[in-house]
């Protein structure tokens, strides 16, 4: 141990050398907050899907050697919808209309990013009718006499009709999703003005990509400065020192900047959801200085000759190992996000670590100074937080063994409740009903039976797919697929080209099985243009893959991903084995997020609390204290889970997180609280127990109440997402409070407090 001394004495030196030239330090300390934090202003976001999902992911995969294959899937549908089947015309205008804004590149309402669409206009050209010489009359004619055409565009009662928008959107960033998206609602709101009679609803990839920054950036405008509000109160009522209060928000405040800046200085590309998680470097820079100001308090009525310098630079010495074990431990559990799929969960995790550096830095050299710079006389009047803490410890010192029986019980009640666990991230749920996103989704449901698109991709070999033989053994396929109850529709070329092959001169009547090779090429490469270099949305530039949609109904992760599978097992059957089928697309690759990140974090989650043990052990010298401190430690997060399992039954992309960013509040107290016992080695008894925790526990109260609160406020955010992180959150400290008050000294007098001599 003679190293570890030499590190804590170097510590110790360094701390009285900063305090010694306070004003410089200060004026350091101002320069490097500038300095580093201007990076902030040029932080990389995106909104890109792809974030979420590593290299590796089978899903991505698919998703990438489809796009690769037939371009970039990224669509936006949009809807045109009236009353009844009498306001067809209406609705043929309306198409037509819109049909001229979108091919035209100069038009005031064009779209940015659009590559090419599909409507019922788009299709009359392929079929020998020219724009300019079909008039709307004869449209309909033709959907009355050609049924194959109303089947592709229009729902059964022909009052509603679906234009398909393919885009390249390269600029995921929040500016170019906003400018994306602001293309797509002109076009919506001229097309609402010009037809007033004719409802209009559009969604796709651009729109829930803006949903989800639009939620995101309202949480960050008001929820987290609200969270910020409530921990200003908390602390005030705790510490009633204004100084004092936002001396400690404001170093934790400068701990976040420094580590957005430094995001912002590295130009790594973040994903928007994971921005905001960095605030978590505040939140364990905040509970280490309320443990430290609490001791200072404790040190002023009980040492009341002593100097206010002395007082603060006493307390941060004495607390120094745990607040270095602390930080220590926290970077183990960010870092343990190296074993999530997502290169966003891996990114945030890496950099909320390096971020504690800085926060470490800022609790022991830099915090000193400004309290005795700027704190005044320093005053900490936390009686009322010392007599709650002595109505707490009293309470745990009538029962402490059937204290914590109660409360291990029912958190393993709460645990029981994780076998019941279904992984749904259906993204529209994480919206209110009255959001914009979820009323055109449903819109779109309402009148054409499906809001929701899967991809399925076929691959041939050469030769195969153009031949009789293909095309039937694609019908055999699609009517198996057309027969599941999920599957409303299927979008693929078998329509048009049975469209093709009914009106030709004469008409063919046999089955696709005979039916000459010559005829069905030129029914295909007539209706789907393709050329040497470049496929279409429904077929590869070779003609050796094939992409059909099929059109579903809303409905959960787990039952997209179930759909997914027995459509690829229906596929293996009819040939398609391996990889020569793939269910893809987006919708399919985020089903399949909860599960793929929680499986893949239960191995970061066993290596961080084996490495958090031996850190504890090595640190307070003591194995036992290293074994004891994985209950506690790890409970809580998994019983938060559980309780919200059996509460709401699902759980989402937070559950995949939590207890990397609940790791350092839980594990914070929990080493305030073992340290103190440990430097109390004769304290065996119950009674010499409640004297140390009486002694730690302010903070620990102060902790749980500011940061508890402070995280209880997402869960009015508009966003499902940040609901279920701050109910989680919230919850893990909580019942992590309940261990820390109940269970851990408990277990501390049985296995290790009763061991030792008088």
């Amino acid at each position: 141990m003679g190293v570890w001394f030499k590190i804590l004495r170097g510590v110790f030196r360094l701390q009285r050398a900063f305090f010694a030239c306070q004003k410089l330090v200060i004026s350091l300390t101002a320069l490097l907050i500038v300095v580093v934090g201007y990076g902030l202003l040029s932080i990389k976001t995106s909104n890109d899907p792809f974030l979420l999902f590593g290299p590796g992911n089978t899903y991505r995969q698919k998703l990438e050697r489809q796009n690769e294959a037939f371009g970039e899937t990224n669509q936006t549908l949009m809807l045109l919808a009236v009353k009844s089947r009498e306001d067809r015309p209406l609705l043929l205008k309306a198409e037509r209309a819109l049909f001229y804004i979108l091919d035209n590149a100069d038009s005031e309402f064009a779209i940015t990013d659009m590559t090419s669409f599909t409507s019922v206009s788009s299709l009359l050209p392929a079929m020998g009718y020219p724009i300019e010489m079909t008039p709307l009359t004869d449209v309909e004619i033709l959907l009355d006499e050609r049924a194959a055409l109303g089947d592709v565009f229009f729902n059964d009662a022909h009052t509603a009709t679906i234009i398909s928008i393919k885009l390249d959107v390269s600029d995921q960033s929040d500016s170019g999703l906003q400018q994306a998206y602001g293309d797509q609602k002109a076009l919506a709101d001229h097309m609402r003005a010009e037809f007033p009679e004719v409802d209009v609803a559009f969604t796709g990839s651009v729109s829930m990509g803006e949903a989800l920054r639009d939620g995101l950036t309202f949480d960050r405008k008001y929820l987290f400065p609200m969270t910020l509000v409530v921990n200003f109160i908390m602390l005030l009522i705790a510490f009633r020192n204004l100084r004092i209060t936002i001396t400690a928000l404001g170093i934790g405040l400068s701990s976040v900047v420094l580590t957005t800046g430094l995001a912002g200085w590295s130009g790594h590309v973040f994903a928007t959801a994971a921005v905001s998680s960095f605030s978590i470097i505040m939140t364990l820079t905040v509970a280490s200085l309320i443990h430290i100001i609490h001791s200072i308090g404790q040190r002023q009525r009980t040492l009341r000759f002593q100097k206010r310098d002395a007082l603060i630079q006493a307390s941060f010495r004495k607390l120094a190992i745990p607040v270095i074990l602390a930080h220590a431990t926290t970077a183990v559990g960010f870092l343990s996000l190296n074993w999530a799929d997502a290169p966003a969960f891996q990114a945030m995790g890496n950099l909320v670590a390096i971020g504690l550096v800085f926060s470490l830095i800022l609790v022991l050299f830099v915090a000193p100074v400004v309290l005795s710079f700027g704190c005044g006389d320093m005053q900490v009047r936390d009686e009322k937080m010392r007599n709650l803490s002595r109505v707490f410890t009293k309470a745990w010192a009538k029962g402490p063994i059937m204290w914590g029986v109660i409360v291990g019980l029912a958190s393993m009640v709460a645990v029981v409740g994780l076998v019941r666990t279904t992984f749904d991230d259906q993204f529209i749920r994480f919206f209110p009903a009255e959001h914009p996103l979820r009323q055109n989704i449903q819109t779109i449901a309402d009148n054409m039976g499906w809001s929701q698109t899967v991809d399925l991709v076929l691959r041939y070999d050469e030769g195969m797919l153009l031949s009789p033989e293909g095309f039937q053994q694609l019908e055999d396929l699609t009517n198996q697929i057309l027969a599941l109850p999920q599957v409303v529709d299927i979008r693929g070329p078998l329509p048009i080209v049975q469209n093709c092959l009914d009106h030709r001169s004469p008409p063919y009547t046999g089955t696709l099985a005979d039916v000459p090779e010559k005829m069905l090429n030129f029914c295909v490469r007539s209706n789907f243009y393709v050329t040497e270099d470049f496929g279409n949305a429904t077929f590869a530039a070779d003609f050796r893959e094939l992409r059909m949609s099929l059109l579903v109904k809303r409905q959960s992760s787990a039952h997209v991903r179930e759909l997914a599978e027995t459509v690829e097992a229906i596929a293996a059957e009819a040939g398609f084995t391996g990889d020569r089928s793939a269910v893809s697309g987006v919708n399919v690759m985020s089903s399949y997020l909860s599960m793929v990140n929680t499986k893949s974090m239960l191995v970061g989650t066993g290596f961080a609390m084996i490495v958090v043990s031996i850190l504890i052990g090595i640190f307070l010298r003591s194995l036992p204290l290293a074994l004891l401190s994985i209950f506690p430690n790890f409970m809580p997060a998994m019983a938060s889970l559980g309780l919200w399992v059996w509460i709401n039954g699902e759980v989402g992309m937070a559950a995949s997180i939590i207890s990397a960013l609940t790791f350092g509040i839980v594990v914070d107290d929990t080493i305030h609280i073992l340290y103190a016992l440990n430097r109390g080695r004769r304290k065996q008894t119950n009674r010499g127990v409640q004297r140390v925790l009486q002694n730690v526990f302010p903070g620990v109260l102060t902790t749980t109440a500011t940061l508890g609160f402070g995280f209880a406020l997402l869960m009015f955010s508009g966003f499902a997402v940040n609901q279920q992180l701050g109910f989680l959150t919230a919850a893990t400290i909580f019942i992590a409070f309940l261990f820390d008050l109940f269970v851990l000294p408990g277990l501390y007098i049985i296995f290790i407090g009763r061991n030792r001599k008088h």
